[in-house]
């Protein structure tokens, strides 16, 4: 299907109103202006589709950033219609993304996403390469699309290096640290076999972190527990909150993650100073 998928840079008005069904469609509620997109464009902004034969299945939209004196691409939205997720649209998006921020200048690209989404983190990290060390709780405050709803709108902050020309290396190194990992807590599934993070609240806020590398559960269907166990997925939230900033606070960082089953995944968090990031 990939094979099939072509990605086009979207700039007029028509291409635009198009993306802004498609978002609409995705999370049922309201979608940014087509006057706003356009003038994000014209000011050095960049929206991207993916078409199947004439199907728009997929955009990124995507403006420029500035902060601490430093100009990046700030991908703020990448949205792919339900049949076609989890097929490598997000990716190829992401990577025609790249080379064209690229030509026009950029260096550094940044976003934010939920971190119990491990579908989106598998890209982030794993795919793309990217890293995180900032965790934003409640970022957007209270939204009511159905990814979003009756949980705080947590996320992390994601620096995707454009110009990777060591990647070789960091590649090797991830390698190697995924094998010395250990997990930070341990998560095991619960009655109705859901997995539950630390049920014996053995993490502990300020106790030291010794390791080069440790290994954080996070659901692969974080939606799934939204859905079949409310309470849980808070309990997951609010642990996954305090464990993240903590290992932040202690110098680590996100660099992988890994998808071990249908249940859990892992994200890989190692000392800030293993890496020139």
């Amino acid at each position: 299907m990939l094979k099939s998928v072509t990605i086009k840079e979207l700039t007029t008005i028509e291409q635009i109103e198009e993306a802004r069904k498609l978002e609409h469609e995705i999370w049922a509620v309201g979608s940014i202006p087509v006057h706003q997109t356009i003038a994000t464009i014209r000011t050095g902004g960049i929206v991207l589709g993916a078409y199947l034969n004439d199907d728009l299945i997929g955009f990124n939209y995507s403006c420029p950033g500035y902060m601490e004196e430093s100009i990046y691409l700030y991908s703020h939205m990448l949205g792919i219609k339900r049949n076609y997720r989890e097929q490598g649209v997000g990716e190829l998006l992401k990577i025609y993304l790249k080379d064209l921020a690229i030509d026009r200048g950029y260096r550094n690209c940044r976003w934010t996403f939920d971190p119990l989404e491990a579908r989106n983190g598998f890209l982030n990290f794993t795919k793309l390469r990217s890293h995180s060390d900032t965790y934003i709780e409640n970022c957007y405050g209270e939204m009511e699309d159905p990814f979003n709803r009756s949980l705080p709108t947590d996320r992390l902050w994601v620096e995707w290096q454009l110009v990777d020309n060591d990647y070789l290396r960091w590649d090797a190194k991830v390698d190697e640290l995924i094998e010395e990992a250990i997990p930070v807590v341990e998560c095991v599934p619960n009655m109705v076999g859901l997995p539950t993070l630390d049920p014996k609240q053995t993490f502990r806020m300020g106790e030291a972190l010794i390791y080069d590398a440790y290994l954080l559960p996070i659901p692969t269907n974080f939606q799934k527990i939204k859905v079949e166990s409310p309470a849980l997925a808070e309990d997951w939230r609010y642990k996954t909150r305090h464990i993240m900033q903590e290992m932040f606070k202690q110098g680590y960082k996100i660099i992988h993650l890994i998808k071990k089953d249908e249940h859990i995944s892992h994200y890989v968090l190692v000392k800030r100073t293993l890496f020139a990031l």
